[in-house]
Protein backbone atom coordinates (compact mmCIF):
# COMPACT_ATOMS: atom_id res chain seq x y z
CA UNK A 1 0.00 0.00 0.00
CA UNK A 2 2.99 2.36 0.57
CA UNK A 3 4.50 1.60 -2.45
CA UNK A 4 1.43 2.74 -4.49
CA UNK A 5 1.11 5.55 -2.44
CA UNK A 6 5.05 6.72 -3.24
CA UNK A 7 3.77 5.87 -6.93
CA UNK A 8 1.16 7.91 -6.59
CA UNK A 9 2.70 11.33 -5.01
CA UNK A 10 5.30 10.57 -7.67
CA UNK A 11 3.22 10.45 -10.85
CA UNK A 12 1.63 13.91 -9.41
CA UNK A 13 4.99 15.39 -9.30
CA UNK A 14 5.91 14.65 -12.51
CA UNK A 15 2.13 15.60 -14.11
CA UNK A 16 2.84 18.97 -12.83
CA UNK A 17 6.50 19.48 -13.22
CA UNK A 18 5.28 18.59 -16.98
CA UNK A 19 2.39 21.02 -16.95
CA UNK A 20 4.59 23.69 -15.67
CA UNK A 21 7.17 23.31 -18.85
CA UNK A 22 4.26 23.07 -21.15
CA UNK A 23 2.94 26.44 -20.00
CA UNK A 24 7.13 27.77 -19.95
CA UNK A 25 7.27 26.13 -23.47
CA UNK A 26 4.67 27.85 -24.98
CA UNK A 27 5.48 30.98 -23.64
CA UNK A 28 8.71 30.89 -24.89
CA UNK A 29 7.39 29.88 -28.21
CA UNK A 30 4.77 32.94 -28.36
CA UNK A 31 8.16 34.81 -27.81
CA UNK A 32 9.47 33.47 -30.45
CA UNK A 33 6.70 34.24 -32.97
CA UNK A 34 6.07 30.47 -32.53
CA UNK A 35 2.73 28.75 -32.46
CA UNK A 36 2.32 27.65 -28.91
CA UNK A 37 -0.90 25.27 -30.02
CA UNK A 38 1.37 22.94 -32.09
CA UNK A 39 3.09 22.38 -28.52
CA UNK A 40 0.32 21.73 -26.59
CA UNK A 41 -1.67 19.93 -29.14
CA UNK A 42 1.19 17.22 -29.67
CA UNK A 43 1.45 17.06 -25.54
CA UNK A 44 -2.34 16.85 -25.45
CA UNK A 45 -2.46 13.68 -28.59
CA UNK A 46 0.63 12.17 -26.70
CA UNK A 47 -1.48 11.86 -23.48
CA UNK A 48 -4.75 10.79 -25.09
CA UNK A 49 -2.16 7.82 -26.66
CA UNK A 50 -1.03 6.78 -23.32
CA UNK A 51 -4.05 6.83 -22.02
CA UNK A 52 -5.80 4.89 -24.43
CA UNK A 53 -3.21 2.41 -24.01
CA UNK A 54 -4.35 1.64 -20.29
CA UNK A 55 -7.01 -0.11 -21.86
CA UNK A 56 -4.88 -2.46 -23.75
CA UNK A 57 -2.84 -3.09 -20.29
CA UNK A 58 -5.60 -4.43 -19.05
CA UNK A 59 -6.05 -7.28 -22.06
CA UNK A 60 -3.07 -7.90 -21.34
CA UNK A 61 -2.42 -8.57 -17.66
CA UNK A 62 -0.46 -11.92 -18.33
CA UNK A 63 2.52 -9.74 -19.35
CA UNK A 64 4.44 -7.96 -16.75
CA UNK A 65 4.19 -4.37 -17.20
CA UNK A 66 3.96 -3.54 -13.76
CA UNK A 67 0.88 -3.60 -11.02
CA UNK A 68 -2.30 -2.93 -12.14
CA UNK A 69 -2.80 -0.40 -9.22
CA UNK A 70 0.43 1.41 -10.73
CA UNK A 71 -1.20 1.81 -14.27
CA UNK A 72 -4.29 3.13 -12.56
CA UNK A 73 -3.04 5.86 -11.03
CA UNK A 74 -1.19 6.67 -13.55
CA UNK A 75 -4.30 6.78 -15.79
CA UNK A 76 -6.10 9.02 -13.62
CA UNK A 77 -2.96 11.89 -12.48
CA UNK A 78 -2.29 11.97 -16.48
CA UNK A 79 -6.20 11.98 -17.08
CA UNK A 80 -6.17 15.14 -15.11
CA UNK A 81 -3.34 16.12 -16.93
CA UNK A 82 -4.78 15.94 -20.36
CA UNK A 83 -7.96 17.91 -18.87
CA UNK A 84 -5.85 20.58 -17.90
CA UNK A 85 -3.77 20.51 -21.14
CA UNK A 86 -7.12 20.17 -23.37
CA UNK A 87 -7.79 23.90 -21.61
CA UNK A 88 -4.73 25.32 -22.53
CA UNK A 89 -4.82 24.08 -26.51
CA UNK A 90 -8.16 25.14 -26.77
CA UNK A 91 -7.59 28.62 -24.64
CA UNK A 92 -11.98 28.05 -23.54
CA UNK A 93 -14.43 25.90 -22.87
CA UNK A 94 -15.92 25.58 -25.92
CA UNK A 95 -14.03 25.98 -29.17
CA UNK A 96 -14.67 27.35 -32.38
CA UNK A 97 -16.02 25.54 -35.50
CA UNK A 98 -18.36 22.48 -35.65
CA UNK A 99 -15.70 19.86 -35.84
CA UNK A 100 -13.64 21.33 -33.05
CA UNK A 101 -17.00 21.14 -30.96
CA UNK A 102 -17.74 17.85 -31.95
CA UNK A 103 -13.74 16.48 -30.66
CA UNK A 104 -14.79 18.38 -27.32
CA UNK A 105 -17.93 16.66 -27.11
CA UNK A 106 -16.53 12.90 -27.09
CA UNK A 107 -13.94 14.46 -25.13
CA UNK A 108 -16.00 16.04 -22.24
CA UNK A 109 -18.04 12.89 -22.61
CA UNK A 110 -15.10 10.80 -22.23
CA UNK A 111 -13.34 12.54 -19.43
CA UNK A 112 -16.27 12.75 -17.39
CA UNK A 113 -17.40 8.94 -17.61
CA UNK A 114 -13.34 8.28 -16.74
CA UNK A 115 -14.20 10.81 -13.69
CA UNK A 116 -17.03 8.26 -12.93
CA UNK A 117 -15.26 5.48 -13.25
CA UNK A 118 -12.42 6.23 -11.10
CA UNK A 119 -15.13 6.80 -8.05
CA UNK A 120 -16.70 3.17 -9.44
CA UNK A 121 -13.34 1.72 -9.11
CA UNK A 122 -12.50 3.23 -5.46
CA UNK A 123 -16.08 2.92 -4.08
CA UNK A 124 -17.62 -0.11 -5.56
CA UNK A 125 -15.06 -3.01 -4.36
CA UNK A 126 -15.43 -1.87 -1.00
CA UNK A 127 -18.93 -1.77 -0.94
CA UNK A 128 -19.01 -5.47 -2.81
CA UNK A 129 -16.94 -6.83 0.47
CA UNK A 130 -19.91 -5.12 2.88
CA UNK A 131 -22.36 -6.46 0.87
CA UNK A 132 -20.78 -10.05 2.10
CA UNK A 133 -22.27 -12.22 -1.23
CA UNK A 134 -20.16 -13.24 -3.84
CA UNK A 135 -22.28 -14.34 -7.28
CA UNK A 136 -21.12 -14.18 -10.78
CA UNK A 137 -23.29 -11.22 -12.20
CA UNK A 138 -24.88 -13.25 -15.11
CA UNK A 139 -26.09 -15.90 -12.53
CA UNK A 140 -27.88 -12.87 -10.31
CA UNK A 141 -31.52 -13.46 -12.44
CA UNK A 142 -31.38 -17.06 -12.11
CA UNK A 143 -30.61 -16.89 -8.27
CA UNK A 144 -33.27 -13.68 -7.82
CA UNK A 145 -35.94 -16.56 -9.83
CA UNK A 146 -35.19 -19.65 -7.15
CA UNK A 147 -35.81 -17.26 -3.98
CA UNK A 148 -39.12 -16.03 -6.16
CA UNK A 149 -40.19 -19.77 -6.45
CA UNK A 150 -38.71 -20.07 -2.49
CA UNK A 151 -40.85 -17.42 -1.32
CA UNK A 152 -43.97 -18.59 -3.44
CA UNK A 153 -43.86 -21.69 -1.89
CA UNK A 154 -43.32 -20.50 1.60
CA UNK A 155 -46.55 -18.36 1.08
CA UNK A 156 -48.57 -21.97 -0.34
CA UNK A 157 -47.69 -23.50 2.57
CA UNK A 158 -48.80 -20.69 4.92
CA UNK A 159 -51.99 -20.78 3.34
CA UNK A 160 -52.44 -24.68 3.64
CA UNK A 161 -50.90 -24.91 7.28
CA UNK A 162 -53.01 -21.73 8.68
CA UNK A 163 -56.15 -21.46 6.77
CA UNK A 164 -56.07 -17.49 6.42
CA UNK A 165 -55.46 -15.61 3.42
CA UNK A 166 -53.50 -12.58 5.05
CA UNK A 167 -50.40 -13.57 4.08
CA UNK A 168 -50.85 -14.70 0.87
CA UNK A 169 -52.83 -11.67 0.22
CA UNK A 170 -49.78 -9.15 1.55
CA UNK A 171 -47.33 -11.58 -0.96
CA UNK A 172 -49.94 -10.67 -3.68
CA UNK A 173 -50.43 -7.34 -3.09
CA UNK A 174 -46.33 -5.82 -2.34
CA UNK A 175 -43.85 -8.56 -2.00
CA UNK A 176 -44.51 -10.38 -5.54
CA UNK A 177 -43.59 -6.74 -6.99
CA UNK A 178 -40.08 -7.16 -5.22
CA UNK A 179 -39.59 -10.87 -5.99
CA UNK A 180 -40.14 -10.05 -9.51
CA UNK A 181 -36.67 -8.58 -10.49
CA UNK A 182 -33.78 -6.32 -9.37
CA UNK A 183 -35.25 -3.10 -7.84
CA UNK A 184 -34.07 0.39 -6.55
CA UNK A 185 -31.16 -0.24 -8.68
CA UNK A 186 -30.40 3.77 -8.27
CA UNK A 187 -30.46 3.59 -5.28
CA UNK A 188 -28.28 0.89 -4.73
CA UNK A 189 -25.36 2.55 -6.79
CA UNK A 190 -25.34 5.54 -4.97
CA UNK A 191 -25.55 3.50 -1.62
CA UNK A 192 -28.65 4.29 -0.26
CA UNK A 193 -30.80 1.35 1.54
CA UNK A 194 -34.42 2.12 0.22
CA UNK A 195 -34.55 -1.57 -0.45
CA UNK A 196 -34.02 -2.56 2.79
CA UNK A 197 -36.64 0.36 4.22
CA UNK A 198 -39.21 -1.39 1.53
CA UNK A 199 -38.50 -4.69 3.63
CA UNK A 200 -38.51 -3.46 6.67
CA UNK A 201 -41.65 -1.18 6.39
CA UNK A 202 -43.72 -3.37 4.73
CA UNK A 203 -42.93 -6.90 6.83
CA UNK A 204 -43.48 -4.52 10.32
CA UNK A 205 -47.58 -3.15 8.88
CA UNK A 206 -48.22 -6.44 8.29
CA UNK A 207 -47.18 -8.21 11.06
CA UNK A 208 -49.65 -6.97 13.46
CA UNK A 209 -52.25 -8.52 11.94
CA UNK A 210 -51.03 -12.19 11.84
CA UNK A 211 -50.71 -14.74 14.03
CA UNK A 212 -47.76 -16.52 15.67
CA UNK A 213 -47.74 -19.26 13.04
CA UNK A 214 -48.07 -16.61 10.20
CA UNK A 215 -45.24 -14.44 11.68
CA UNK A 216 -42.98 -17.36 11.32
CA UNK A 217 -43.49 -18.63 7.49
CA UNK A 218 -43.39 -13.62 7.59
CA UNK A 219 -40.07 -13.84 9.18
CA UNK A 220 -38.54 -16.59 6.28
CA UNK A 221 -40.05 -14.02 3.66
CA UNK A 222 -38.63 -11.37 5.19
CA UNK A 223 -35.19 -13.10 5.36
CA UNK A 224 -35.24 -14.38 1.76
CA UNK A 225 -35.88 -10.71 1.10
CA UNK A 226 -32.99 -9.29 2.86
CA UNK A 227 -30.98 -12.15 0.50
CA UNK A 228 -33.02 -10.75 -2.30
CA UNK A 229 -31.89 -6.80 -1.89
CA UNK A 230 -28.08 -8.26 -1.51
CA UNK A 231 -28.22 -9.92 -5.05
CA UNK A 232 -29.99 -6.36 -6.16
CA UNK A 233 -27.23 -4.97 -5.03
CA UNK A 234 -24.62 -6.72 -6.96
CA UNK A 235 -27.06 -6.53 -9.52
CA UNK A 236 -26.70 -3.04 -9.32
CA UNK A 237 -23.12 -1.93 -9.01
CA UNK A 238 -21.46 -4.87 -11.54
CA UNK A 239 -24.17 -3.80 -14.09
CA UNK A 240 -23.25 0.03 -13.92
CA UNK A 241 -19.21 -0.92 -14.32
CA UNK A 242 -20.41 -2.66 -17.58
CA UNK A 243 -22.30 -0.28 -18.92
CA UNK A 244 -19.23 2.15 -18.12
CA UNK A 245 -17.11 -0.02 -19.89
CA UNK A 246 -19.14 0.05 -23.14
CA UNK A 247 -19.43 4.04 -22.81
CA UNK A 248 -16.03 5.31 -21.78
CA UNK A 249 -13.90 3.01 -24.00
CA UNK A 250 -16.03 3.94 -27.59
CA UNK A 251 -15.79 7.50 -26.66
CA UNK A 252 -12.03 7.39 -25.76
CA UNK A 253 -12.04 5.63 -29.21
CA UNK A 254 -13.82 8.18 -30.73
CA UNK A 255 -11.58 11.26 -28.92
CA UNK A 256 -8.38 9.66 -30.81
CA UNK A 257 -10.48 8.91 -34.33
CA UNK A 258 -11.18 12.89 -34.43
CA UNK A 259 -7.93 14.05 -32.85
CA UNK A 260 -5.47 12.41 -35.69
CA UNK A 261 -8.06 14.08 -38.59
CA UNK A 262 -8.13 17.30 -36.42
CA UNK A 263 -4.03 16.86 -36.55
CA UNK A 264 -4.20 16.28 -40.37
CA UNK A 265 -6.42 18.94 -41.13
CA UNK A 266 -4.22 21.34 -38.95
CA UNK A 267 -1.29 20.24 -40.83
CA UNK A 268 -3.00 20.67 -44.17
CA UNK A 269 -3.61 24.09 -43.32
CA UNK A 270 -0.69 25.02 -42.32
CA UNK A 271 1.00 23.72 -45.57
Amino acid sequence: MRSVHRATVLFWLVAVAAFVFLIWNSWQTWLANGEPAIVTGYTLAGLMVFLFIFNWRKKLSMVPLGRSAYWTMAHAVFGTLTIAVFFVHTGSFWPNGVYEQVLAVFFYLASLSGILGYWMQRVIPRRLTENGLEVIWERIPYEVAEIRNRAEAIVVESAEKTASDTLPRFYAETLSWYFRRPRYLVSHFFGFQSGRAFIRRETAAISRYLDETERGYLGELEELAHIKNRLDFAWAVNGAAKIWLLFHVPMAAGVLVLMVWHIILVHVYLL
